[in-house]
């Protein structure tokens, strides 16, 4: 009977809160991320995809791994089909130990190679073939394919794992439909990505986490036991947030969403887990000093990773020269600004990175240094225009094309984000293969942000830059936009630039138009054709150093519209254009003049505060910048912070204090990138009240809330409007000081609607509190069981 003695409450914050509040929820959608390879490696095979479309191998045929018309080689060559045409429209590849399998556009799966045990997924007359062919029986489009020593695995768009191969360890999983020509994985669903071992299989699910089944002999399941065989797939214990995973022969690795952590578990004897040790783990491990991590691969006995900044690393077998091995990660030398790896080997361990400009680069244990014994990349001959990881937001110019690419369940997607202050901008369904896209035209800048996906907050899946806020613990998805170019040619004294963009000419993204050569001819060439260089921002630029007066110009340029062929454009950043009186051409006209004065350029920038300076949230201050030398030619300056909702800075250096934390404020020159940096710490106001209060049921923290903002507090019971007033249901600033709000009763006398008296607003940025005391009462005279708190953050 006491359950009647008092009235329950429930903080529910219905439609119209989730709405407007866009970090409510925790990280729990993800979304397909970006896990279609573009190179692999095999026990002695490795495997390319271009950007045309088409597959190139090189290494071990013994099995047929490299097609057609392949033979044992160290050159790269093409895979070829029967019909002697080259396997072309290829989206993703995976190498098996002898076996090779890629994903095309269609969403349908090709194989070749050894078949001894069912891994190509269809009979051949021989234990193997070299004839690439369709995978056939499987009812849905496949998003993402793996393939391991005798098996193989593929992610349908629904979320369906299919599986064929060996399956002695269980790897292959238990079949929901027998009735189907391969095996539909029993037990697991909503897969964006799997990784094939040697004999065991794993799945990463869209809510960030891990399952696993097959051998499990040295602990490759990472869940605390050693039973051989297992058909059932579970859940990885003690991850989330996961976003890319990949499997080794006998171990597994896992990438966490903030880009900090690598887990490791299973087999350890090369040190391959990075935890400075030999030892197998039966459950997941953090490896040692790797942070920023872009992306992960696994090969037979050891493991690798890019950092954010491009470079390569990795640990366990070879990899600390011609038979030594490293428990703890070391740098691949020799390259930098790599986009993709891929790991195999079997009594030798290899990686295959490929370069920002599409070139590909090979280490084994024979190209380590034989004084040093360090790891050291060489350059692949024969093979470049690699294709590039697809990877999401796109920037063009002052473009940004922002996707998401959901499943059968995703019924909206909205960004918010900095640059458009938190507001919700919905993303269309394109209506192909559950694609949700918006384009925007944003400025130069650092901006952060992330997704709702059917109401739940995540950061972008395909935007491998994240960041965590260090007050809540909340992601975002860190954008930057690059400078660009708004009028052309730019003329700097005799120094002209010339930028190119298929935006700028007929408002096509680079996605589409696909421009694969871009040169410039004019009179100061004597009319011959000097290549641009296409530049992070997918716009093509050239610099040249003229003399002075009237020059007349044009682009040269090759793209999806005109084929192979190359054709004439005129600048379209630049609308001065005449007309030969000879050749009745019309070209883009420039003038470089005589009086040009010398560039000074930037040398340094300092500011008038820092390194450290201390804030009490509210308040506000003025950073100001010095460029030096004081005479430079270019002193436009931007500033950004690190954390905007702990102290945000404007255009001219003021900084406004949000919210207790610390943040980096960054003045960065527009010439030379000189860089000045102060590190703010933003203290609570001396008077601040206390929170949480002790007795209290605490209903969480909501960030980004709406400056005007209207509170539905769902109770169990009819309320008493009489026992609603300032001491009984109120709002706190940061200073103690109650917020004049009005109530309102709705849905049967059950729902308290609080909102800002007419004409009162929360302060931006700042912090409040929400107190329902237990003297609010019910119609018939209960008390409230327990009072209830709740923080929230007004949005910039």
């Amino acid at each position: 009977m006491a359950k009647h003695k008092a009235i329950y409450i429930m903080l529910i914050m219905m439609l119209t809160l989730s709405t407007l509040l866009p970090f409510v929820e925790t990280a729990e959608a993800y979304g397909v991320t970006n896990h279609e390879d573009v190179v692999d490696v095999g026990k002695n095979h490795f495997i390319v995809l271009k950007e045309d479309g088409s597959v190139w191998g090189w290494g071990d045929h013994s099995y047929g791994q490299l097609g057609a018309n392949g033979s044992n080689t160290s050159s790269p060559i093409p895979i070829q089909k029967a019909d002697g045409n080259r396997l072309l429209n290829i989206k993703a590849i995976a190498a098996g130990s002898n076996h090779t399998v890629a994903l095309d556009r269609n969403g349908e799966v090709w194989t070749w190679g050894r078949n001894n045990q069912g891994q190509l997924g269809y009979t051949t007359a021989n234990s193997f073939s070299n004839l690439p062919a369709k995978v056939t029986g499987i009812t849905s489009k496949i998003i993402a394919i793996s393939a391991g020593e005798y098996h193989t695995l593929a992610v349908d768009e629904n979320g369906q794992v299919w599986a064929w191969g060996r399956n002695d360890y269980g790897q292959i999983g238990t079949d929901c439909n027998p009735a189907l020509a391969h095996v539909q994985v029993c037990g697991v669903s909503g897969i964006i990505a799997v990784a094939a071992g040697d004999n065991h299989s794993v799945a990463l699910k869209s809510d960030g986490t891990v399952w696993a089944w097959g051998r499990n002999t040295v602990g490759q399941l990472g869940n605390g036991e050693t039973t051989d065989i297992n058909t059932n797939p579970t859940a990885v214990p003690g991850l989330s947030n996961i976003v890319d995973i990949s499997a080794g022969a006998n171990h597994t690795l896992a990438l966490k969403q903030d880009s900090t952590s690598i887990y490791a578990w299973g087999f350890n004897s090369s040190g391959q887990l990075g935890d400075g040790g030999l030892e197998s783990k039966l459950r997941p491990i953090q490896v040692e000093g790797m942070n920023k991590v872009k992306t992960i691969a696994a090969g037979n006995n050891h493991s690798i990773a890019i950092k954010e900044d491009g470079t390569v690393w990795t640990w366990g077998r070879h990899t600390s020269g011609t038979s030594s091995n490293r428990s703890t990660p070391i740098q691949v030398k020799g390259l930098s600004s790599a986009i993709a790896i891929g790991g195999g080997g079997d009594s030798d361990s290899y990686i295959l990175a490929v370069k920002e400009d599409g070139t590909v680069w090979q280490w084994d244990k024979a190209s380590s240094d034989s004084t040093t014994k360090l790891p050291i990349f060489k350059q692949v001959s024969g093979i470049d225009e690699v294709m590039k990881p697809s990877e999401f937001p796109f920037v063009q110019g002052s473009q940004v094309l922002f996707r998401y690419i959901g499943n059968a369940g995703t019924s909206s997607v909205e960004v918010y984000g900095n640059f458009n202050e938190w507001n919700s901008i919905p993303l269309d369904d394109t209506g192909s293969n559950n694609v949700w896209e918006l384009q925007v035209t944003l400025q130069p800048g650092e901006y952060i942000y992330g997704f709702k996906v059917n109401g739940v907050w995540t950061v972008d899946p395909l935007n491998p830059n994240k960041t965590i806020d260090m007050n809540d613990g909340s992601p975002y998805s860190v954008l930057k936009v690059a400078p660009y170019a708004v009028e052309g040619p730019i003329i700097s004294n005799k120094e002209v630039t010339f930028t190119y963009s298929s935006y700028d000419f007929n408002g096509e993204l680079e996605l589409d138009a696909k421009t694969a050569y871009v040169a410039v001819i004019g009179d100061f060439t004597a009319w011959r054709e000097v290549p641009l260089t296409k530049q992070a921002n997918n716009v093509w630029t050239l610099k040249q150093t003229l003399e002075p007066g009237d020059h007349a110009y044009s682009f040269i340029v090759s793209d999806a519209s005109t084929g192979p062929r190359r054709v004439e454009r005129n600048d379209p950043l630049n609308k001065n254009i005449g007309t030969n009186a000879v050749t009745d051409i019309p070209r883009n006209r420039f003038f470089v003049s005589e009086d040009v004065l010398s560039t000074i350029p930037v040398s340094g920038i300092t500011l008038n505060k820092g390194p450290k300076l201390n804030l009490i949230v509210g308040e506000t201050t003025t950073l100001n910048a010095t460029v030096l030398p004081t005479n430079a030619t270019n002193k436009n300056v931007s500033w950004s912070s690190s954390d905007a909702k702990v102290v945000s800075v404007n255009e001219t250096g003021r900084l406004t204090a949000h919210t207790a934390g610390t943040a980096v404020i960054a003045v960065s020159t527009v010439d030379g990138g000189k860089l000045a940096l102060v590190t703010v710490t933003v203290e609570k106001r001396a008077d601040a009240i206390s929170y949480p209060r002790v007795g209290y049921k605490n209903m969480g923290d909501r960030t980004g809330v709406n400056p005007t903002k209207t509170w539905y507090i769902k109770f169990n019971q009819q309320l008493d409007l009489a026992s609603l007033n300032e001491n009984a249901a109120y709002i706190l600033d940061e200073s103690g000081d109650k917020i004049p709000v009005g109530y309102q009763l709705s849905n049967d006398g059950k729902t308290l609607e609080i909102r800002p008296q007419n004409g009162i607003t929360y302060k931006k940025g700042a912090n409040h509190y929400l107190f329902i005391e237990s003297t609010v009462k019910t119609k018939y005279g209960l008390q409230l069981r327990e009072p209830v708190q709740m923080k929230f953050t007004i949005e910039l």
